[in-house]
């Protein structure tokens, strides 16, 4: 129990004080925890086998290859333009096109 929470303790530290990035965290304590005997190595890695993982970690991916090529940007001043200064117009036309992106992609929170 006391490595189980001072594994927590070391987490939740370079989470608040940003040592190092959150998915450089996330991949010391998938090899920490195998390594003082909490979990197996094959439980540790058991997690990536699930859908709603592999759907997260591929829109993330997507989501960063848009902002870096522009596009959120060009969508942002579309958006902004056809709105005007109102921001309920701005909200309902995010949230427009939001619910059209989403209705092409699968609802991971089921899984």
């Amino acid at each position: 129990m006391g490595i189980v929470m001072g594994a927590l303790v070391l987490a939740i530290l370079m989470f608040i004080f940003e040592w190092v990035r959150v998915d450089v965290v996330g991949i010391i304590m998938m090899v920490l925890l195998p390594l003082l005997g909490v979990v197996s190595p094959k439980e540790a890695i058991s997690g990536l086998s699930s859908n709603a993982v592999v759907s997260i970690i591929a829109v993330i991916i997507i989501g960063a290859g848009l902002d870096k090529t522009g596009c959120m940007n060009v969508l942002a001043r579309k958006i902004l333009q056809m709105a005007g200064k109102s921001e309920s117009r701005i909200m309902t036309l995010i949230s427009a096109t939001v619910a059209f992106i989403s209705s092409f992609m699968q609802n991971i929170g089921a899984a």
